[in-house]
């Protein structure tokens, strides 16, 4: 998968090596905070349940605006649990050293919803083709909102259509505005600012 992460100015590749591993890329992706992901990072070591020292190679290590390193490992649930990589991970994450990562996920199929997915694949897909000038007016218009208002109505006032779409989507996921992002952002999605702290 091509990307550009905020940590870096140019689109890179980005290896995945299941269907599962793509969608938690893209969700990843998708969230504000993470700045960089580094694919298949480098071994670490841990002792397994019988005490005998072997190696991992988590799917991703994440890290976020804060600074702060997250090793993520990528299993579908049924296996997870069939194999007993559940109770495997609960200490390969105890073993983890804090300078290679300070927390350690697991995730699985059941870690994101449908919509969450979608969400991200349609993000993905509308941040490959830029388009300054639709952004900057759909800011506009959100920026000047003093009310829930639909991405539709959004879209109708721009007069650009399917570009003010992929533009509102874009500023929903940039946090210029608000929406439930539980299900899939749609023209029917209520818009709102986010409030000012």
């Amino acid at each position: 998968m091509i990307a550009k992460l905020r940590a870096g100015t140019a689109w890179r590749q980005l290896i995945f090596e299941s269907d599962l591993e793509r969608k938690c890329l893209l969700v990843l992706l998708s969230q504000r905070t993470v700045v960089n992901i580094w694919d298949q990072p480098p071994q670490i070591t841990y002792r397994n349940q019988v005490g005998k020292a072997t190696s991992h190679t988590f799917d991703y290590l994440v890290t976020l605006e804060d600074g702060k390193k997250i090793a993520i490992a990528v299993k579908p649930g049924a296996l997870a649990e069939r194999n007993g990589f559940d109770r495997e991970f609960a200490l390969i994450k105890a073993q983890t050293a804090k300078q290679f990562a300070d927390d350690a996920l697991l995730v699985m199929d059941s870690s994101f919803s449908a919509a969450e997915v979608r969400n991200a694949e349609l993000l993905h897909m509308f941040r490959q083709a830029e388009d300054v000038e639709a952004d900057l007016v759909v800011q506009q218009i959100l920026r000047g909102m003093n009310c829930e208002t639909s991405l539709g109505q959004v879209v109708a006032a721009t007069g650009l259509q399917g570009r003010a779409f992929r533009a509102g989507f874009k500023a929903v996921f940039d946090g210029i505005a608000m929406t439930n992002l539980s299900l899939p952002v749609t023209e029917a999605s209520m818009l709102s600012m986010p409030e000012v702290r």
